[in-house]
């Protein structure tokens, strides 16, 4: 069953006098389950493409249903709340909040929803537990290796029970051998019946993906 869909998807950015086509009419449907591999080189619309899906820009034309909504054209305030409920982000960077603990970065998004402080605990806790954090749970960012703050990035990702879980270049900052522990970590969220929807350059990360599409000059080229 198709959780999120894309209809004639455009996207066209004008910087001064010319206009940069990033997407060029995409149509894809996200199955729930689905553990996505997005690929393409420089400028193939793929970037832009995770930005639409995480309701961090909005397209020129097109339409995108996430469940039975079409949020293409919502306010700056909606694509917010759709954020903060249906869609878990983690980044090449990690983005955690330096003067936080670990449990705390997982309560973040929690935050925003208006959970209780007992609640948000509990939920952060059990989620620093499943990705192997518990006997880190009180260290800050700086006291972590790059594996662990990544997990932390996973535990906060999954915090809001999301629809959809975008990751951009998981494993971008790793080593390969502590990328290869994420990718089975993500794996295991996939083998929950998350969705996972994850762009990459890297060939290795594409292979644990269950499905694998393509982008060349702002459309999809393959989808197997």
């Amino acid at each position: 069953m198709a959780i999120a869909q894309v209809v004639d998807l455009v996207k066209t950015y004008r910087m001064g006098a010319v206009e940069v086509h990033a997407l060029r009419g995409v149509d894809l449907a996200i199955n729930e389950g689905d553990y996505m591999a997005i690929m393409g080189p420089s400028g193939s619309g793929k970037s832009t493409f995770l930005n639409l899906l995480g309701c961090l820009d909005t397209p020129t034309r097109g339409s995108y249903f996430l469940g039975e909504q079409d949020v293409a054209r919502l306010s700056d305030a909606q694509l917010s709340h759709i954020r903060c409920h249906r869609i878990g982000f983690i980044f090449q960077s990690y983005n955690l909040i330096q003067q936080l603990s670990v449990v705390e970065n997982i309560e973040v998004p929690l935050y925003y929803q208006g959970r209780s402080a007992h609640e948000s605990r509990l939920r952060a806790t059990a989620l620093a537990e499943q990705v192997g954090l518990a006997d880190r749970a009180t260290h800050r960012p700086h006291e972590l290796s790059g594996g662990q703050q990544q997990r932390v990035a996973i535990a906060r990702a999954m915090a809001n029970d999301p629809f959809i879980i975008l990751a951009d270049e998981p494993t971008g900052n790793l080593d390969s051998a502590t990328g290869t522990e994420i990718l089975a970590l993500l794996d295991s969220l996939s083998q929950q019946g998350k969705t996972i929807i994850t762009v990459t350059h890297d060939e290795h990360v594409a292979t644990s993906a269950h499905r694998v599409v393509r982008f060349g000059d702002g459309r999809i080229v393959s989808d197997t």
